[in-house]
C-alpha cells in the first residue's frame, strides 16, 4: 500500500466550487489518488451534502464519505472580495471545478476563460447540467432528469425512481477521465484546458449499446441475452431465500453450471430468450431451491464459475469494496470530515488570497 506521498496524484491541488453528488464523487477519487482537494463552502449552512440525513457528527452520511480528507474554505463566491480571494488562490492550483449553471461564474468575476488566463496551466472542470452551449444550457435539473431524458430510465427494470444516482456519477466519472487527460496534454504543452462535462452525458455509456442495437434495427436491450430473460445471466434464489447471481454465458461455464445442478437436456438453453430459456429457468430455480446458498457458492467456487451472491450494501463485503477504490495505488480514506470553514483561514493566508483585502 503506498504512502500519501506515493501516490500518483500527490501534489495536485485542486479548488472546487461545486456543490452536490458530481463534485463529491470527483473529490473521492481524486483524494484517494493523491490530490489536495479544497472545497469552497456557502459560510452559513455549507454544501447541501451536509444536510443530506441521515446526519452523523452533525454532517451529512454522504459527505462525510465523499469529502473526508477535504479541507473546508467558507466564503460567498457572490461577493467581490471572495471573488477576488478564490482568483488569489486559482494562480497557484492545478484544477478548479465548478457545478454553477452556464453564466453564473462569469458574473462573478470567476469565468473559467478569465481563470485560465490568471493561470495558464489551471485545468478548469465546469459539470453543468447540460452543458455549457446549446438550447437547454439554462435548464436546471438533478440525476433523476438526466437519466430520464437520456433513455436510460426507460431500460431499467420497473416503474420507480431509480434508488441511485446513475448520470451524476456517471458524469463525475467522465469529468475525472477528462480532467486526467488535460493534465498529461500540459505535461506536454505547458497549457491548461477547459473542461465542459454535462451531467446528462453522465447517463450516455449506459445506453449507448442499446442505442446502437435500436439504430441497426434491433429490439434493444429488452430483447438481449443480457436483460435476464436468459437463464445463463439471470438471478435465482435458494433454498435459505439468499439470492445469488449467475453470469454463465460462455458454453464451458453453462455446461459446468448445469452439470454442478445435476441437470441434463440443457446443453444447447444457455442463450435462449423463448420459451425454452423460460423453462430452463424454472428447471435451474427449482434444483437450486434445494440448497442454501452457501453450498452453491462453495461449488461454484470450486469450479471456477462466475456465480456470486447478491449482496445488501449494508453486508461486510460491500463496505469493503466501498473503502478504497483504487486498491494498489491508493490509500484507504480513513481521514476526517472537514468542519464548515475549518481550514479558511490558513488556507487563504497560504495563497495569499485574503478575502478582507
Amino acid at each position: 500500500m503506498p504512502s500519501g506521498a506515493d501516490r500518483p496524484l500527490a501534489g495536485i491541488v485542486v479548488l472546487d466550487l461545486s456543490r452536490m453528488l458530481p463534485g463529491a464523487v470527483l473529490a473521492r477519487l481524486f483524494l484517494e489518488l493523491g490530490a489536495r482537494w479544497i472545497r469552497v463552502e456557502e459560510p452559513t449552512l455549507g454544501d447541501p451534502l451536509r444536510a443530506a440525513p441521515p446526519i452523523v457528527d452533525g454532517s451529512g452520511a454522504g459527505f462525510r464519505f465523499f469529502l473526508a480528507g477535504a479541507e473546508s474554505v467558507a466564503l460567498d463566491v457572490r461577493e467581490p472580495r471572495a471573488a477576488r480571494a478564490i482568483r488569489g488562490i486559482a494562480r497557484h492550483v492545478d484544477i478548479v471545478v465548478e457545478s454553477f449553471r452556464p453564466g453564473t461564474m462569469t458574473r462573478w468575476g470567476l469565468a473559467p476563460e478569465r481563470l485560465v488566463a490568471i493561470n495558464p496551466a489551471l485545468v478548469v472542470c465546469s459539470l453543468s447540467s447540460y452543458g455549457q452551449t446549446g438550447p437547454d444550457s439554462a435548464q436546471v435539473g438533478h440525476d433523476l432528469n438526466f437519466t430520464a431524458a437520456s433513455g436510460l430510465l426507460s431500460l431499467l427494470p420497473g416503474d420507480g425512481v431509480p434508488r441511485v444516482q446513475i448520470a451524476d456519477v456517471g458524469a463525475a466519472l467522465l469529468a475525472s477521465s477528462a480532467i486526467l487527460a488535460a493534465l498529461l496534454e500540459r505535461a506536454r504543452t505547458g497549457r491548461g484546458r477547459i473542461v465542459d462535462q454535462s451531467l446528462l452525458a453522465g447517463a450516455a455509456p449506459f445506453v449507448a449499446w442499446a442505442a446502437a442495437d435500436r439504430a441497426a434495427g434491433g429490439g434493444g436491450l429488452d430483447e438481449s441475452i443480457l436483460s435476464g430473460r436468459a437463464p445463463s445471466y439471470r438471478l435465482y434464489r435458494c433454498a435459505d431465500g439468499g439470492e445469488i447471481s449467475v453470469a454463465a454465458l460462455e458454453p464451458k461455464f453453462w455446461s459446468s453450471f448445469v452439470a454442478m445442478l445435476g441437470l441434463d437436456g440443457l446443453e444447447g438453453a444457455a442463450l435462449d430468450v423463448d420459451e425454452t430459456g423460460r423453462l430452463a429457468a424454472a428447471r435451474i430455480a427449482e434444483a437450486l431451491a434445494r440448497h442454501d446458498r452457501g453450498y452453491w457458492l462453495a461449488l461454484a467456487r470450486e469450479r471456477g464459475l462466475p456465480v456470486g451472491a447478491v449482496h445488501d450494501v449494508g453486508d461486510d463485503e460491500v463496505a469493503r469494496t466501498a473503502r478504497c477504490w483504487f486498491p494498489g495505488i491508493a490509500v484507504p480514506n480513513d481521514r476526517p470530515c472537514p468542519g464548515l470553514g475549518a481550514d479558511t483561514a490558513r488556507v487563504l493566508a497560504e495563497f495569499g488570497a485574503d478575502a478582507a483585502d
